[in-house]
């Protein structure tokens, strides 16, 4: 058999001869800590330590389950088989209620509700009980149960808990989504953690058998368990506590679904004797991208210090580039792909990376616009999402172009009772008619008396048609606010994201003054299926669907106050490292070239604000960051370099940055940068434009 040892570093070496005990390994980014949970788990197999089935490895997909799987058979190459008891926590938990059916309530044959199915056992739940499925949305009682769970908190228990009417209709919700799950002979996803840690806790003998079977326990990415998955470990650990945990504190940004940074943290003060290994060698950035990325992580308290190092070249600066916009954002990055491209590199070697879902719409429409191949992960294309199709639909009615497909969308949106009979009763009574799409309007006020739920979009659509609108925009607003659509939206378990992307659009539409028009482009942009899977293309998402990743070439886009850090976090000192320690995941993505940037303004929930770069910004060490103008030439009438917007040096005019200025064309402005015989002023409704001085004027008292 191979060598274990041979090509692997010293503190590698380190973690696979720590074999006996607690083990904490705290893996910085990309330090090779997967090749080192291998090698440890064939080590052990080999030396006779333990037989494969005397093993547990526990991961967090299915896809590192496998890889973990594969290499450890190809390390013992085929001389003994690799531990069977290798995969998520999920699939250990739904083997060991298979194994164990005889002292639980369901059978062996179980079945696994994904989120949608748990979804509609939760829709029959509130029909069960005549609760409205509009006043008590699905999915955010769903959520509320799988926050219960995951506490181990029993319906009886929310019952007694309850303070508000909706938690005392969710707890009702839950005691009879639990009487349904067990009439299908189910589990949903909160209960293969669940049960198993209830078997557990309940059946001693259960308890020592399976400590007796699985003398080994390794876990990977230990930094994202949450509370329940610990308590499953720890009553999987024997006597021995022959337990090996692998993380990285500095890349735990998951508290928003339940992970508790604190679990890595305490390991030592729970396992007092426990052996610490660090391992900080990175085989995957280059010197400059390090340096910065330790620079920015470092200013984080709650976490245990490290510095990442290399022995790869020095490679090129890190660049912070500041643009005018978040449209001359998308601009820039545009053009730098395609220098990337004509110089021989390939598109997918980048990524662009944002902190929220609503900040694609921009790089996806420049992309879609310059007909550059891109591909969206972790989520929708933006004129894809659910809600964005919605409100699309409720333009097309008030525009008359709306037809069934759209009186469908708004039906299973807002009108419960509204269903594919009723609708087919309706487009045979406009087929007799002989009407055309517009009829449907006609139809909808005619059923609004007959049907409540109908009456808000009804009566929003006709007060639409008797105004006349500035912009799409303001008619766009009007039109979700007095439908309902924006109260429907607040109700989900993800309403704050789908409103980001509702305000997005808002903000597209506003740069319109014919609703015909913007639906026509918006079409064409929904129908660009940009070319296929095969091509060459960049990739798109958001900085918590990277982890785990890497790419020759990042963006990492948004880096402003507000947004990274998000300005849900900045109240808690605990949120704002957990963003920073999003920013340190999404620089150390980088394998070559990393480039940080932020926009002087940007349309964030429905209106144009200034914005100030990231405090995280002021912690990159100058000596490896570069900070470069980016040259834009959106028209012939103005370039925009994004050093003066930052520049306080002398200039050759009367004005200041934060000075309010008329312009004859644009309006009334603010100042936000001077060089020279020029000004760069954000006027309102235009955006940012550079003029020469003597076009602005200082504006009447």
């Amino acid at each position: 058999m191979r060598d274990l040892l041979a090509d692997l570093n010293p503190d590698q070496q380190r973690v696979v001869q720590a074999v006996h005990g607690p083990v904490l390994v705290l893996a910085g980014a990309g330090s090779g800590k997967t090749r080192a949970l291998t090698h440890r788990i064939a080590y052990i197999i080999a030396k006779g330590e333990a037989r494969p089935e005397e093993i547990l490895a526990v991961t967090f997909t299915n896809k590192a389950a496998a890889e973990m799987r594969e290499r450890v058979h190809q390390l013992l190459q085929g001389r003994s088989a690799p531990p069977s008891a290798i995969g998520t926590f999920h699939a250990i938990g739904a083997r060991m209620l298979r194994q164990q059916a005889q002292f639980l309530s369901r059978s062996q044959q179980f079945t696994i509700l994904d989120s949608g199915d748990s979804e509609r056992i939760v829709r029959r739940t509130l029909d069960d009980l005549s609760y409205s499925r509009t006043q008590f949305h699905p999915r955010k009682l769903k959520a509320f149960i799988s926050r219960a769970k995951g506490d181990s908190l029993s319906p009886q228990d929310t019952a007694a808990q309850a303070g508000s009417t909706f938690e005392d209709v969710a707890a009702r919700v839950y005691a009879r989504y639990e009487e349904l799950l067990q009439q299908e002979d189910a589990y949903d996803f909160d209960d293969l953690l669940r049960e198993p840690v209830r078997l557990l806790e309940r059946e001693q003998r259960i308890r020592d058998t399976l400590r007796a079977r699985w003398r080994f326990v390794s876990v990977d990415e230990y930094q994202d368990t949450n509370p329940m998955q610990d308590r499953l470990l720890e009553l999987l650990l024997g006597n021995e506590q022959n337990i090996c945990v692998v993380g990285d504190d500095y890349q735990a940004i998951y508290s928003w679904r339940g992970a508790r940074v604190d679990h890595i943290l305490e390991f030592p003060l729970k396992y007092p004797h426990c052996t610490t290994v660090y391992l900080t060698r990175n085989y995957r950035s280059t010197p400059a991208i390090l340096a910065a990325a330790n620079a920015v992580i470092a200013a984080n308290v709650e976490q245990m210090h490290k510095e990442l190092w290399t022995e790869k070249q020095p490679g090129t600066a890190v660049r912070a580039v500041s643009l005018p916009s978040g449209q001359a954002e998308a601009a820039w990055v545009r053009k730098e792909l395609e220098h990337y491209t004509q110089a021989g590199g390939r598109l997918r070697e980048c990524v662009v990376l944002y902190r929220t879902n609503a900040q694609s719409r921009a790089f996806e429409e420049e992309f879609l616009t310059n007909r550059l191949p891109y591909t969206i992960v972790g989520g929708f294309r933006f004129y894809e999402r659910r809600e964005v199709k919605d409100a699309l639909a409720l333009l097309q009615l008030a525009s008359g172009s709306g037809g069934r497909l759209a009186v469908q969308r708004l039906a299973d949106a807002l009108w419960r009772g509204v269903g594919p009979k009723t609708l087919q009763t309706w487009q045979i009574r406009l087929s007799k008619k002989g009407a055309a799409a517009g009829g449907w309007l006609e139809v909808l006020q005619t059923e609004a008396s007959r049907r409540p739920v109908i009456r808000p979009a009804a009566v929003a659509l006709r007060a639409a048609g008797a105004r006349t609108w500035e912009t799409v925009g303001d008619l766009l607003s009007f039109l979700l606010t007095q439908s309902g659509y924006v109260r429907s939206v607040a109700r989900l378990a993800d309403g704050e994201e789908r409103q980001e992307n509702l305000d997005e659009l808002i903000n597209v539409a506003s740069g319109y003054a014919d609703s015909h028009r913007f639906l026509e482009e918006a079409a064409l942009l929904s129908d660009i299926d940009t070319l296929d899977a095969a091509q060459d293309r960049v990739t798109c998402m958001t900085l918590h669907a990277a982890k785990g990743l890497e790419f020759p070439v990042v963006f990492l886009t948004g880096c402003e106050e507000g947004l990274l850090p998000h300005e849900n976090s900045v109240g808690s000192l605990r949120e704002i490292e957990e963003e920073r320690r999003l920013l340190y995941v999404g620089m150390t993505r980088a394998q070559e070239q990393l480039t940080l940037s932020y926009a002087a303004s940007r349309y964030l929930h429905g209106t144009s604000s200034f914005r100030t770069p990231s405090r995280f910004l002021k912690n990159l060490p100058v000596e490896v960051v570069r900070t470069e103008p980016a040259v834009l030439t959106p028209s012939d009438e103005w370039v925009v370099e994004a050093d003066d917007l930052l520049w306080t040096g002398e200039a050759t005019n009367n004005f200041a940055v934060g000075d309010f200025v008329l312009h004859p064309g644009f309006g009334r402005g603010v100042v936000i940068g001077a060089a020279g015989t020029r000004v760069t002023c954000v006027f309102d409704g235009h955006g940012v434009k550079t003029v020469a001085s003597e076009q602005v004027s200082e504006p009447a008292e």
